[in-house]
């Protein structure tokens, strides 16, 4: 907000400049008389022409008004890019994880979990430091190790050190999620732009709140849910469940991907993490439009100085 409080003062010094400058008259002065002429004859004296080479054309004489013009132009733009920036508040990014002991298989090298570990790390490190974080788990019930913050060393702390269980409660995880999102949006004038990046290795074990009304729910909020499948449900392993974590990518407006690897996986949660950032990410062109006012003004206060010292000389 300075530089625009800031490009405001400019500005208006200019303008002032501009009317000042262009109200002085020519420093071409007339001799006096000499004291032995009548006022007769100085009357009868006709004012020496003015040089047309220290007239400027008409159009670089109008040149300073129109830059000031787009200066404040550009000035009032800045400032509608800035409020609606200020309506935006610090991206929240939701990872959740499934942490059941199908995590266990060996499909994905060198086994589902520690290759999911891995990827959550990798997707951490794509994220810009101002990104608030929130690390859910599940398996056979959702458990919030790390609320919204900044402190992304936190977050990946706990990554490394994961809670496990029997059952894979899809709905809940996401539901738990979804209420951390709010939690961390309640009390702040601007709205958090949000999205979830869940993993699932199997299939829904009993949700308290089923996965397609978690999803609902995430869609009304306008959060997107980007699901990864992971695993080829080998090794005595149930199947994931790839149609439903489709269908809560789908009703979201998010994407789903597949991993069978752990490159694989590590290649999803990469590209997930740099689209998020480029999503979610505020802009800042205010600025530049404000640098550009500035640009504008200083030009019309160069231009309205060397018509001044043209006319005066």
């Amino acid at each position: 907000m300075i530089p625009i409080v800031i490009t405001v003062f400019v500005i208006l010094v200019i303008i002032g400049a501009v009317y000042f400058l262009g109200a002085q008259p020519s420093a071409k002065n007339e001799k006096p008389l000499s004291r032995g002429k009548t006022q007769s004859v100085a009357s009868r004296r006709k004012p020496a022409p003015r040089s047309r080479y220290r007239e400027a054309p008409g159009w670089v004489r109008k040149l300073p008004l129109l830059l000031v013009i787009a200066a404040v132009g550009c000035l009032a733009v800045a400032l509608a890019q800035f409020r609606v920036e200020q309506q935006k508040g610090t991206p929240v990014v939701a990872l959740v994880l499934d942490t059941s002991q199908s995590m266990d298989a060996k499909d994905v090298s060198p086994n589902r979990l520690v290759a999911a570990q891995q990827a959550a790390q990798l997707f951490l490190q794509q994220l810009p430091e101002e990104f608030q974080v929130v690390l859910v788990t599940f398996a056979d019930k959702p458990t919030v190790l790390v609320p919204a913050t900044a402190d992304h060393a936190a977050v990946s702390k706990a990554i490394g050190d994961l809670p496990r269980g029997q059952g894979t409660v899809i709905g809940d995880g996401l539901s738990s999620a979804l209420d951390q999102i709010e939690t961390a949006q309640t009390g702040s004038s601007a709205t958090s732009p949000a999205a979830i990046v869940l993993l699932s290795d199997g299939q829904d074990t009993g949700s308290e709140t089923p996965p397609t009304e978690a999803a609902a729910a995430a869609a009304a909020r306008g959060v997107p849910v980007y699901t990864v499948v992971l695993g080829t449900g080998g090794q005595g392993t149930k199947p994931p469940d790839t149609k439903l974590l489709t269908d809560i990518a789908s009703a979201t407006g998010a994407t789903v991907s597949t991993a069978g690897s752990a490159s694989e996986l590590s290649s999803v949660y990469e590209s997930l993490g740099s689209q998020l950032s480029s999503q979610l990410k505020i802009s800042s062109s205010a600025q530049l439009f404000v640098f550009l006012a500035i640009a504008l003004a200083m030009g019309a206060a160069v231009i309205t100085i060397l018509l001044a010292l043209r006319k005066q000389g």
